[in-house]
């Protein structure tokens, strides 16, 4: 983590002390600088690493928490750490703030186009017997509880999440995760006998073209079927 001198943090401009502390320590974070559980030190050291009062370190330290880059550990041994992996928590904030910059259904379902096509052909190249076997068993329970929207839909969105774990793609997986929040009302709010007889129909077709190892034929047969929905969707949107 890079340790400028007092005299540079107070030329920041009409930046304040925190906002540079915040800056350094995520500028370290994306250099690779900083790995997860690394002690950084405490509230009395930032302060004076920094050349800063007690107060501006704790409003960083404030806001990297809520952040999620760092944890906070009291007693002894405590401290500020860098804060473990949650790609949970990355994939609520991704949904929240998409929903508050207002990006609006089609904007949605492009971006879930562009990463199911991707994810659909990386899948067939990549998936595990495991992951197989999974997909198998997920279209099972799709099949044993098409009579309830709800349920039907969280498992149609499992099997979805599925394929792309089965990417081995990490990021794939994390922007899917957050679009999910976006999409789940939209898929709930249009099952019907015929929508889910037609999602058990495509899952299955997906699954079979994974299974055969067809990458190409799973990112076209993807391709084709989630621009039909995308219109879909953008018709139902617009009627109600």
């Amino acid at each position: 983590m890079e340790t400028s001198g007092a005299d540079s943090w107070h030329d920041s401009g009409d930046s304040t002390l925190s906002a540079n502390i915040i800056r350094n320590i995520r500028a370290s974070l994306f250099a690779g600088e900083l790995t997860p559980g690394a002690f950084l030190g405490t509230e009395a050291s930032w302060a004076q690493q920094f050349g800063v009062s007690r107060m501006a370190a704790r409003d960083a330290i404030r806001t990297l928490k809520a952040a999620g880059i760092i944890d906070i550990k009291i007693g002894a041994r405590g401290g500020i750490f860098v804060a473990a992996a949650n790609p949970d928590y990355f994939a609520e904030a991704l949904a929240i703030q998409m929903r508050l910059i207002g990006v609006d259904l089609a904007e949605i379902l492009d971006a879930q186009i562009a990463v199911e096509v991707t994810a659909a052909e990386l899948a067939a190249a990549r998936a595990t017997d495991e992951e197989i076997a999974n997909l198998h068993a997920l279209l099972e329970n799709l099949r044993n509880c098409a009579g309830d929207p709800k349920i039907f839909t969280e498992i149609a969105m499992q099997f979805r999440e599925a394929v792309i774990a089965a990417t081995h793609n990490r990021v794939l997986l994390a922007q899917f995760r957050g679009l999910r929040h976006l999409l789940l009302p939209h898929y709930t709010v249009g099952s019907t006998v015929e929508v889910t007889r037609r999602v058990i129909a495509s899952h299955q077709e997906l699954t079979g073209l994974i299974e055969k190892r067809d990458a190409l034929g799973a990112r076209e047969f993807m391709r084709k079927r989630l621009a039909t929905i995308r219109e879909v969707q953008l018709q139902a949107f617009k009627r109600a």
